[in-house]
């Protein structure tokens, strides 16, 4: 009976995702055929004459099929990833379904009952529509218990906090934390950013019973290899899912593929740094520049308008150039807008000196968060990071990237340390991790540590989804000074 209901609760959950994608599906099929239809012939006049109905593309139910078959094929149905992560295999489903239909329109000579046109403007459509469904979609269930796993932590220390964090700014995820557990007597009955922590570990199969728990995530790291193998395995014979949280943090994992020696009962992580491959460097590049230039329509009448600004409030240029550490530690001229009054550098000493408050600041975070010296524009592009917008022409210069470390000033070098190496192996970039993780908020520490664990987790996805999440981060003004 227990199986029965499980089987009918999986069963609910994958017929709604399934309903999400079907709507997603059936938009971007509207959006393409009012692109065909109407649209495309004001931009290619000589364009055949488009003669298929929006009813005919409804009824071509073995379309929708495919896109089905290998988001299923993706395990999108079945596993509880973060939105980025999913985001990454949807593309890669709608990409082999379009390819699969193009293949079959083509051997099939289905040329004349199918447009082409439609399906390519699917394909660049459901690449952002399937992935925001999905995100509305779920968040929907998970309010209504539909998407909803419920998951206890073993271990209430620091990684047991940080996993709840993570879990619960992706609620995405579908996952529920109910509580905690910990062999300290201390923490038994405290509460974790509202959640309890129940008792000791050894209970666990009890607190799984009657909390109905699926999915138990062990974040003990500190445990040696051979108890978190026993607990491990215990887990697992009670739990439909088993999570391990490995004391490996900070080494760069987001290229790693596990290796199997089966006799041995071990395993290999073979971890490879993306940005060491010349294809890979070629490929960044041509990134940045594609989009650098598809931008300037949009970037260069912003930075007109700004720079008459600056230059209407106060004297001096509206942009300046800077030295910053390049990769390879080569200096080069960053550029940016001017955010303070003229003579803000020779100004600084003076402040340090007078201020105890900014001298420490300054020291800590290499900034002041209400600094005197800034104009009032300065401070409006300060808090929306529009002060780099002119680093685009250093991207095209091939100074900079669109996505990458911070470019930090020279003077900054020995507080960089051990990894000043693997900072400057990449070009600096206009955006990064420092500035979706908090921004300013961050200390310095932290901001060195990102940019390593950026450099040696590289990839193309990576830097898109920083980009995106440096859109939402920019509106949102939260964290810059």
């Amino acid at each position: 009976m227990i199986e029965f209901i499980k089987f009918i609760e999986k069963f609910r959950q994958v017929a709604c995702l399934v309903i999400i994608d079907l709507l997603a599906f059936y938009t971007c099929t509207t959006i393409a055929w009012a692109f065909r239809s109407e649209v495309a012939i004001s931009f290619v006049p000589d364009i055949p004459v488009f003669i298929f109905s929006y009813t005919y593309f409804i009824l071509l139910w073995w379309i929708p099929i495919i896109y089905i078959f290998f988001l299923f094929y993706e395990k999108l149905y079945d596993n509880n990833l973060p939105f980025w992560d999913e985001t990454r295999n949807i593309v890669k489903a709608i990409s082999l379904a379009t390819l699969t239909i193009m293949a079959i329109v083509t051997l099939g000579k289905m040329s004349d009952r199918v447009s082409r046109l439609v399906l390519l403007a699917m394909w660049t459509s459901s690449i952002f529509i399937f992935p925001l469904f999905r995100l509305w979609g779920k968040k929907i269930l998970y309010k209504a218990g539909i998407w909803r796993e419920r998951v206890l932590i073993l271990g209430a220390g620091n990684s047991g906090r940080l996993v709840m964090e993570g879990i619960g700014r992706e609620k995405h995820m579908g996952y529920d934390i109910v509580g905690f557990l910990d062999d300290d007597d201390a923490k038994k009955g405290t509460f974790i950013n509202g959640r309890k922590v129940f008792g000791k570990i050894k209970y666990f199969p009890r607190y799984l019973n009657r909390l109905r728990i699926k999915t138990v995530i062990i974040a003990i790291p500190s445990l040696t290899s051979e108890k978190l193998s026993e607990l491990t395995s215990s887990v697992q014979s009670y739990a439909t899912n088993t999570m391990v949280i490995p004391d490996i943090k900070g080494i760069a994992l987001l290229n790693t593929e596990l290796l199997h020696l089966f006799y041995e009962e071990i395993f290999l992580m073979s971890i490879k740094n993306n940005l060491k491959s010349l294809i890979n460097r070629i490929i960044k590049r041509l990134f940045d520049i594609s989009v650098s230039i598809a931008s300037m329509p949009l970037v260069l009448p912003v930075i007109g308008f700004l720079g008459l600004i600056i230059k209407m409030e106060s004297p001096g240029p509206a942009i300046y150039a800077h030295d910053r550490i390049g990769k390879n530690g080569r200096i080069f001229r960053c550029y940016k807008f001017r955010t303070m009054q003229k003579g803000a550098e020779e100004k600084l000493k003076e402040i340090l000196d007078n201020n105890e408050q900014f001298r420490l600041e300054w020291e800590k975070n290499w900034k002041i968060r209400e600094d005197p010296r800034t104009t009032k524009t300065g401070r409006f592009l300060r808090k929306t990071s529009l002060d780099e917008l002119p680093q685009i022409f250093n991207v095209i210069r091939g100074d900079m990237s669109l996505a990458g470390p911070r470019p930090y000033l020279p003077r900054e070098k020995n507080d960089i340390g051990k990894n000043f190496q693997i900072i400057c192996s990449a070009k600096p970039g206009i955006t990064g991790l420092w500035q979706v993780s908090g921004r300013s908020n961050t200390d310095y520490e932290y901001r060195v540590k990102l940019d390593s664990w950026y450099v040696m987790n590289w990839s193309l996805w990576l830097d898109i989804a920083i980009m995106f999440k440096t859109v939402r981060v920019v509106f949102k003004m939260d964290g810059a000074y």
